[in-house]
């Protein structure tokens, strides 16, 4: 009985019997780790996608919104100003705005506000909508103009776009917009 003790610790010595993971017993410790992940990896990665997705699209500021008649759409991609910070700044010291894309106003309820060019080098459009989503009007402003535009109506909604988007899509008092948010 002496002599086996002493060859298995004589092979233990020369390695031939080392466990690499050290005292961690691989068929107990390990597989069963192994095998959770290989279960459970598709839903993991599954939940880490749709969530990422949900964040990415709660995150994202931009809206669009439809312009509609009984025969013609045209949509507009916006940003929304709905605070007084933004609602102040507006697209003052852009110097681009994108073909099909614009700026919402919100002010939560009817306001009379005038706008006004200060700071801003694009020449733009803006219609006026009111609660329900029909506008009200459109008018052409001109950069750097500080003459107030003042609306037809009360109204809670305005949207800037480039000079002439709205002509270009025949978009006139009375059309309805559906603004998603």
């Amino acid at each position: 009985m002496v002599e086996s003790k002493y060859l298995v610790e004589m092979s233990v010595r020369a390695g031939v019997q080392e466990n690499p993971w050290g005292h961690i017993d691989y068929t107990v410790t390990v597989m069963p780790l192994v095998n959770w992940i290989k279960k459970y990896m598709p839903y993991v990665l599954i939940v880490v996608i749709v969530g990422g997705t949900i964040f990415m699209a709660a995150s994202c500021k931009g809206s669009t919104v439809a312009f509609s008649n009984s025969s013609k759409v045209a949509t507009l991609n916006i940003d929304v100003a709905d605070s007084p910070a933004e609602m102040s700044k507006g697209l003052m010291g852009r110097e681009t705005l994108g073909e099909n894309s614009g700026m919402l106003f919100d002010f939560k309820t009817d306001t009379a506000t005038a706008f006004y060019m200060k700071d801003t080098t694009i020449p733009l459009s803006i219609a006026f909508i009111d609660s329900s989503g029909k506008v009200l009007g459109v008018r052409d402003m001109k950069p750097l103009d500080l003459t107030p535009i003042e609306p037809p109506a009360r109204y809670r909604y305005a949207i800037e776009v480039n000079q002439g988007w709205f002509t270009r899509n025949s978009i006139k008092p009375g059309y309805r917009a559906t603004i998603d948010f």
